[in-house]
């Protein structure tokens, strides 16, 4: 049974190995800058993206215009002078054929991605794709996540290779160490020793049971021997002096509380060394143990419960937060072919150009890929 002055002394350094060990731990003394991660030199690809995505409102707009322009073309030629309507084809028409295509191409890319998740509920005329196969999509990425990055091994393996052990086992050998050899953990250590010597020493209970251990060593030495039996002849004479004399001990007992608390402070003080020189031998046992802890949480089960609270919304913003500048270059990129195609269309001459600029880039390709 634990008592107060015990329960405070424990929490308290506890709590301090606790706060000491958390700084130590923690890189630099603070919260690493995650705002300097992933810095440098961008890929070429990824700055050309960036630069092109600026088209994505243009082009956006110029779906609409296009759109526009074709409704009241078509309204409004029966209205419209022969010579008239003439003149605004020879203008207009070289603009459609170009524009055109670069609109269709971003608008269906954009629609298509659109139809990717939405509508988000269930209709009669299209459900979106992510929705639709919602169940079959959270078992998967949940299957993917345990299999390939979470899974008991892989856990095992990384805190190995990157020395999570001998790290920790240092610095909770430096905290302990810290919070061991401080005078006031040693003087509230003697006092909590001496309150506990006093307490079992004055405890009824102690000398109920000290009673009790005499008794049956007394038993034990009454044999049938010739010693024994003397004694059992004598004990009346020396029973009770014995009996005083133990009690006494017992009485004097908290004066030892400062040769104890000395041992006890002496041991502790060992216990840094023991646990750095043990960790490396007792790491792979960790590991394995961390492992087997690891295996018996159903992770696969827990990620596919988090994954099914998610609303529609949540679920969508999750799977595209990280690559939204990416699906808007799918939506500029299809402007931008249709663009190509149409001037193509319109100017045969510029056939030519198009093939010898993708024939370089291709040789730029080939000459700089990476090699496995």
């Amino acid at each position: 049974m634990a008592f107060p002055g015990e329960k405070s002394f424990v929490y308290k350094w506890l709590g301090k190995l606790k706060s000491d060990l958390g700084c130590r731990l923690r890189p630099d003394g603070g919260t690493p800058n995650l705002k300097g991660q992933g810095k440098g030199k961008r890929p070429l690809s990824i700055r050309i993206a960036m630069v092109l995505n600026l088209l994505n409102y243009p082009l956006f707009w110029s779906g609409i215009v296009l759109c526009c322009w074709l409704v009241l073309e078509y309204l409004s030629t029966p209205f419209l002078p022969q010579k008239m309507r003439a003149i605004i084809q020879t203008y207009s028409r070289p603009l459609v054929a170009v524009c055109g295509p670069a609109a269709v191409g971003y608008w269906t890319n954009w629609l298509a991605i659109k139809m990717l998740f939405h509508p988000q509920r269930k209709n009669a005329v299209w459900w979106g794709l992510i929705h639709a196969r919602r169940e079959d999509l959270i078992y998967n990425l949940a299957a993917g996540i345990q299999s390939a990055m979470l899974s008991p091994e892989i856990i095992r393996d990384y805190l190995y290779e990157h020395g999570v052990f001998n790290n920790l086992t240092t610095e909770v050998a430096g905290a302990m160490d810290g919070v061991i050899r401080e005078p006031e953990f040693q003087q509230e250590l003697r006092e909590v020793i001496a309150a506990l010597l006093t307490r079992i020493s004055t405890d009824p209970r102690t000398k109920e049971q000290l009673d009790q251990y005499l008794d049956y060593l007394i038993q034990e030495w009454s044999t049938e021997s010739v010693g024994g039996k003397l004694l059992a002849w004598t004990k009346e004479l020396w029973v009770k002096a014995l009996r005083k004399q133990v009690m006494g001990l017992l009485e004097r007992v908290p004066e030892s509380a400062d040769y104890f608390s000395s041992r006890i402070t002496a041991y502790l003080e060992t216990l840094p060394v023991k646990l750095v020189t043990g960790g490396k031998a007792v790491a792979p046992l960790i590991g394995d143990l961390i492992a087997d802890g690891v295996r018996r949480i159903d992770l696969e089960k827990v990620i596919r419960e988090q994954l099914a609270k998610m609303d529609p919304t949540a679920l969508e913003q999750l799977l595209t937060a990280n690559i939204s500048a990416e699906l808007v270059f799918i939506q500029t990129s299809g402007g931008i072919f249709g663009f190509l195609v149409g001037l193509a269309i319109l100017y045969p001459s510029l056939r030519p150009v198009f093939l010898l600029v993708g024939l370089v880039l291709w040789i730029i390709y080939q000459r700089t890929v990476e090699k496995k």
